[in-house]
């Protein structure tokens, strides 16, 4: 429940308020003054530039590609079309209908692979081949027809918003939606959200799809930002936040809160008997439990086989019982050993120190609850001492 919550707010809440937005402009457009109406027209050109400039210098190449794309696809629609016949640019206006959900669920399921090297390069051609395929078709007028009656297919007899998209359109951008939202990270909910923002500003007219493509455009750039953050905060290996996140939570603690510090017993000798990648699978078992400490404990990981558990406004007599369930918990489960065809037992020590007039800096907290956990080494390990 709290990991959907987390999911929720961090990931979602961005989306829904840039679109609730260009959702309250395009249904009052009397909101933005004349002097602004060129922005929003031109609004999505800048973003996408902006947001592809960002992604980048950060090397995130699925971004760059994604804000090239929907770049490119305002480009068809709001451009006069000159050198096209009617029916070719109704072709290209409504085959970006099925380019972007497609392209983009390709990318929400693919590594991440830079920009500048063989297979962000590749990516980038890929992408021109089908704008370079969709413009030389569409310069065909009989071609252009055929396949604009092809790709505006209806299954049934519909009215309404039904009937303001190509069914198939709708059915692999709602497919899209799902796949891409189910994968619950930053920049694929936005690769989701961009995908609705111009579905609903195509149901609405196209009058408003300069709107959707603004929305669209500001929440990638909005997953963008949330997926720097959290290549600097979070770990990627146990996905809990990292030494730096760590700094910052201690810097708002107030006056009572308490430090534990613990680690995995004998990891050395475990990662040297089994390997690294076990190693990585029990690191990620102790993570997985102690994202659900409780008692109101928030853990990050400190390095290594380390990891501190910081309770605002406990004692440590209130962190301790959670912490000792933890404690149980890890000891109780069985890890597979890949390959070995046999489970091991894994255990943790754990130091607790709370903030007292001997120790007010958190730094100075940590460092006695470090002390406390060479204390629990040294007592036999797999306990908590306080």
């Amino acid at each position: 429940m709290r990991r959907a919550y987390s999911i929720i707010v961090s990931a979602g809440m961005a989306p829904v308020l840039i679109m609730g937005a260009c959702l309250v402009l395009a249904i009052s457009p009397n909101l933005v003054p004349n002097e602004l109406a060129g922005l929003v027209r031109y609004g999505p050109f800048l973003l996408a530039v902006l947001g592809g400039a960002i992604a980048w210098w950060f090397n995130r190449g699925r971004a760059v590609f994604v804000m090239l794309l929907l770049l490119i696809c305002y480009w068809l629609l709001v451009g006069n079309g000159a050198g096209f016949s009617p029916d070719g640019l109704a072709f290209l206006r409504i085959a970006t209908l099925y380019l972007i959900p497609i392209n983009l669920l390709i990318l929400g399921f693919t590594a991440e692979r830079g920009v500048l090297n063989p297979r962000g390069i590749a990516r980038m051609l890929v992408l021109g081949l089908q704008i370079f395929v969709m413009l030389m078709l569409a310069g065909q007028p009989d071609v252009g027809s055929a396949l604009y009656h092809l790709l505006d297919t209806r299954f049934f007899v519909s009215a309404g918003f039904l009937d303001a998209m190509p069914h198939p359109a709708m059915i692999i951008s709602f497919v899209a939606v799902v796949l891409l939202l189910i994968r619950h990270k930053p920049l694929e909910t936005s690769f989701a959200a961009a995908i609705i923002a111009i579905d609903v500003a195509t149901v609405m007219g196209t009058g408003i799809i300069q709107y959707g493509y603004l929305a669209a455009t500001g929440v990638v750039l909005a997953g963008l930002a949330q997926e720097a953050w959290r290549m600097a905060f979070v770990d990627d290996l146990t996905g809990l936040p990292g030494r730096r996140a760590l700094g910052h939570a201690m810097a708002e603690l107030g006056n009572q809160y308490t430090v534990a510090m613990l680690d995995v017993d004998h990891f050395k000798k475990f990662n040297d008997t089994y390997g690294h990648d076990v190693g990585d699978i029990v690191l990620k078992k102790v993570a997985r439990e102690l994202s659900r400490v409780g008692g109101g404990g928030k853990a990050f990981r400190y390095g290594g086989e380390e990891f501190t558990v910081l309770f605002a406004g406990r004692t440590a007599q209130k962190a301790t019982d959670p912490l000792e369930a933890l404690r149980k918990r890890i000891a109780e489960n069985k890890i597979a050993v890949p390959e070995k065809n046999k489970t091991v037992s894994v255990t943790i020590s754990v130091g607790v120190c709370e903030r007292d007039d001997d120790a007010t800096d958190p730094w100075g907290v940590l460092k006695r609850a470090d002390q406390k956990l060479y204390e629990a080494k040294q007592a036999g390990r797999n306990r908590v001492v306080a």
